[in-house]
Formats: structure tokens, sequence, C-alpha cells
């Protein structure tokens, strides 16, 4: 966490343009099996973080012994805590104006960190104009940190796709990060997120759409791995 924060302000600092993916297993292994765009994405952005025990788990196996795992809610609120008092602005993408301001107005109270703005998006595909309509409102907010929650996928993708269209700004999809930081959803006890548990907590919150995320993945994660394992680390 502590190198992951200190890396992006360290290309915001150098004035770079860029995204982060917070990659989880179901991300991992759809770009991997059927998505080259998603793949293509992960592999072209500032960081990919390891959001899942399974991943830095496997991580350590493999030899990269001081990786964590960074999980998306942690990394939005551990940067929120060194841009405090801070002149660094903050946009919120995503979600619906009612989750959004939420977040903004806790961020701030919590933080006291600068909103430059928050846009929550219509659903379904976007025209051409219509995307170009959210880049001049990220562009015109002059914003440090854009914070992306289009859903695992979908994010990544856009994110490829537009950030060379900004003008400052480093962009991080942290899909359902805003409603963990309200409370809308529930995070699972720190003893759970540290033992790799976190996943049967989501499981009871949200059984069918876990289920069916858990079910199309995790048996090719762990099918996968038992191959990567044996390969000569880098």
């Amino acid at each position: 966490m502590k190198s992951a924060v200190e890396y992006t302000l360290d290309m915001l600092n150098k004035n770079n343009t860029g995204y982060i993916c917070v990659t989880d297993v179901g991300n991992l292994v759809n770009a991997h099996r059927k998505n080259p765009e998603l793949k293509n994405a992960i592999n072209n952005s500032l960081l990919s973080l390891p959001d899942g025990k399974p991943l830095s788990a496997f991580a350590k196996l493999k030899g990269i012994k001081e990786i964590e795992r960074v999980a998306g809610p942690d990394f939005m609120e551990n940067v929120f805590k060194a841009t405090s008092g801070k002149n660094l602005s903050h946009f919120f993408l995503g979600d619906t104006d009612e989750t959004l301001t939420e977040v903004m107005k806790k961020a701030k109270s919590e933080y006291k960190i600068n909103v430059s703005g928050f846009y929550s998006p219509q659903f379904g595909q976007w025209t051409e104009e219509y995307n170009e309509d959210i880049i001049k409102r990220l562009n015109d907010s002059r914003s440090d940190f854009i914070w992306v929650s289009f859903g695992g996928g979908k994010q990544e993708i856009w994110m490829k796709n537009n950030y060379v269209k900004l003008h400052k700004g480093i962009m991080s999809g942290v899909g359902a990060a805003f409603r963990f930081y309200t409370g809308e959803i529930s995070r699972a006890p720190l003893f759970m997120q540290n033992s790799g548990l976190e996943w049967l907590y989501r499981l009871k919150q949200q059984p069918e759409k876990m289920f069916n995320r858990y079910l199309t993945t995790l048996p090719y994660f762990i099918f996968y791995s038992f191959g990567e394992f044996f390969k000569k680390s880098n």
C-alpha cells in the first residue's frame, strides 16, 4: 500500500497522466480467457494492484516476497489521507448522484481533501459525443485524481481508451469502492480480509451475484495457478 501511494504521487508530481487498475481474480481470469481488450488495458496501466488475497498469496509463492493485497477501497482512502490538507484535487466519476454526494461529503469531512467535481454518467452505451463531454468535464476540472466507478472490466477498458485525452491527472478504477466507503456495502471484518475469507463474507451479502462470479472465475484461477507455479520466476 505504501509504495503504491508513493508511486502514484510521484507520477503525479512528474505531470504524468495515466491510469491504475485494481485487479481482482475475476478481472484477471476474464482478461486471460476471453477479453484481450481488458488484458491490454491491465497490462498498459501505470499500476495493476492485487485486489484479492489469492493474487498476493500466489505472488509470494512465486518469490515476490514484499507484495501485499491492495484493495480498491483501502487504496482510495490511503490516497485521501496522503493528500489531506494539500493542494491536490479529486474528481469522482460513476455510480449515482446520491452515492457520489455522500462520498464527497464524507471525504471532505474526514480527510479535508479538495474535491474538484463529480459526475454520474448515464448507464448503457455512450456515443462518441457523450464520451467527449465526460473528458471535457474532467479536463475543465483540472483534477489530480480521478476515481472511476464503472464496474470491473468496463472501467479498465474505458480508462485505457481515454487517459491520453487528459490534460492532467491520474485515473484509478475502484469498482464498488464508493459504496464501501459510504457504508452502503459493508466490508468484511479485518480478520476475514487478512485471512483471505472476504469472498465468504461477500457471498453471504450478495449470494446470487457473488456465486455466479466465483463459479465462473475461481476454478480457472486455481487451474491456471498450478501451471503458472511451475514456470520459472522472472
